[in-house]
Parts: structure tokens; sequence; C-alpha cells
């Protein structure tokens, strides 16, 4: 695998819980704490998890549109925790974001011309002013989108057609790493294969690295090669989309792949369902110890009181678990 061009290390992002008219502060809520993870050229690494677990407030962070309590980003070797507002906007050029709702994400004001556009006034000297509406129609193009619909509003396409437009704004300034926060997950199914497909055909044509967040455990498995498993503001495991899938060795991620729905004739493979009981812990006030102790059927003393360390159990693969699973194939 090639050199990393995102590294993220010890990422820490707290939000105040204030109480009063002063708004003192009287707690933190713990979003995402402690998280590493990297990102190689050309590679995909997919972020799941149950929604609130931290998935899109760690990209954010990354992007710097959250500020970091602490930890490190750095991004083509410039470090972007505490840098000057000028260097992060310069490695937002490289880093681009697809949101979640094409609906909301998208100015319907503004004609699918100047929403795409605008990322060439925000960072001039990328494409010449007189060349905008040819190289609009180049990035349609690119998309699968009319390249005559220049004119026309967000109000005038559908779902799938506005997530099209959100991609090819990102594309607009040629970067290096796109950050895909649930970019399907308002999407028909149908629409949401098309939009999956086409993520991966541009990788392929324009060499992309992604961050794929998600919460569809299959659409993470076709698109990443390595996968990220985060309950409540920490990664539990990490490895290879195949080492993740095929032999989980986390209980909260067995947990969660036994909830993907799979044909009958092939549930035998798969094995029973894994009920978890009770609710997640609040962020503000997580569990001591391993933050999955409380609906962890595997739970031991040492569980409720030491924090299991993100661990290599077989190269590649790591796990946060003090008593990991034994590797099963379970055949989602």
């Amino acid at each position: 695998m090639s050199e990393p061009i995102l590294e993220v290390a010890n990422l820490v992002k707290h939000f105040p819980v204030t109480k009063g008219v002063l708004r003192r502060t009287v707690g933190q809520v713990q979003a995402v704490d402690g998280v590493s993870f990297d990102v190689a050229r050309g590679e995909t690494v997919g972020l799941v998890g149950e929604s609130g677990c931290g998935k899109s407030t760690t990209a954010r962070t990354v992007l710097g549109l959250e500020k970091a309590t602490s930890g490190s980003v750095r991004f083509l070797g410039r470090e972007l925790v505490g840098a000057d507002m000028s260097d992060v906007r310069a490695a937002r050029r490289d880093m681009q974001v697809v949101f979640q709702d094409p609906y909301a994400s998208l100015n319907p004001r503004m004609t699918v011309n100047n929403i795409i556009a605008e990322a060439w006034h925000i960072h001039p000297g990328v494409v010449d002013e007189s060349k905008h509406r040819t190289k609009v129609q180049e990035l349609l193009e690119v998309v699968g989108l009319n390249p005559n619909y220049v004119n026309r509003y967000p109000h005038q396409f559908s779902g799938g057609q506005r997530q099209r437009i959100g991609i090819a704004r990102a594309l607009a300034l040629e970067p290096t790493l796109i950050i895909a926060d649930e970019p399907v997950s308002a999407l028909d199914v149908s629409v949401q294969a098309q939009v999956v497909n086409l993520l991966e055909d541009l990788q392929n044509e324009l060499g992309l690295s992604y961050l794929f967040i998600a919460h569809d455990l299959s659409v993470v498995r076709h698109i990443s090669d390595r996968v990220a498993v985060m309950y409540l503001g920490k990664i539990v495991e990490f490895g290879a989309g195949a080492d993740v899938y095929e032999s989980p060795a986390h209980p909260y991620t067995k947990a969660l792949l036994s909830a993907v729905p799979v044909p009958a004739s092939r549930k035998h493979v798969r094995g029973e369902r894994i009920m978890l009981k009770g609710d997640v812990p609040s962020p503000s006030n997580p569990p001591g110890g391993c933050r999955f102790h409380t609906r962890c059927w595997k739970v031991a003393d040492i569980c409720r009181t030491d924090e299991p360390p993100l661990e290599e159990i077989t190269p590649g693969h790591q796990v946060a678990c003090h008593y990991p699973e034994t590797p099963v194939e379970i055949g989602v």
C-alpha cells in the first residue's frame, strides 16, 4: 500500500454542555474521543457505526469545519490541527466533501452552473473564468448528467441527480481526497447503487481517495478497501474489508454484521441474529473501561475498569477488546 495522504492520530472533539443564564460549562459531550486511522492514495476507507457514534463529527473535524479539541490531522504532509486558516483553506482545495442530504446541500437559489463554478471563485486560478461554463458542462458529463442542464435549479432534479451535482462540485477543484458523508443514505436503493458505482468509476479514472462514511454495512463492504467500526466516539475495529466482514473480532462488529439482511437460503451461513441489550450510553457520560461493556455478552470485570487499546491481532487487523471474538466466517 502507498504512503498515506491522510493521517489522523488521537483525534478528540468534545462539545461543551452549558447551563444557566451565564452559560456555565457543566460537562462535555465526547463526540470523538481518541480516533486514529489513515487513508492511502487511491484507497477507500469506510467508517461505519450507529447513528450518533461520531462518524460525521470525525469527518467535519478532519475537514476543519469543527475545531479539534486535541489530536493530529496530517494531510499531504501538512498538519491541520492548530494551523492558520489560510493553510486550512489551501488544504481544502485537495480535500473535498460530498454531503449526506442532496436536498439541503445545494443552494436552491443558484443554478447548477453557479453551484459548481462557486469553487473556482473561492479558489481563483484553477479554471479561467471564461471557461467556467464549458468546464461545468464537462463535469456534468463526467457524473452522468446532461451538460445542457447548466441553467437549471436544484428543485428541477431528482435526489440521485442532485447528489451527482454534489459530486461534480466536489470534483471541480480536482481533489486528492473526497470525504463522502453518508452520500447515499437519503436515496432510493436502486439509485444508491448507481451513485456508488459512479464513485468507484471516478476513483479508477482519477486516482481519488475516499473516506466513505455510512451506516449501511452492505454499501461500505462494496466500496471500501479497509473498514473502521466506531462505537460511542471510538474506533473499536479497523482492518481490511475482508478481515472485518469475514472474521469480525469485536463483539460490536459481530452484532452489527448479524443485523445485515441476507436471503433465507444463506441464514445458516451467517448464524443467529445477535440482539444487543440496552441502549447506547450518552456520549456526555460514557461508561468507564470499555465503552461497549454495558451491552456486551462477554463482559468481565476488567472490561468495566480498563479501556482496551486498539491492538493488532493479525497483520493489518486491529481491535479494541480484552476478549476478541474467535475469527469465524459469517458470509454476509
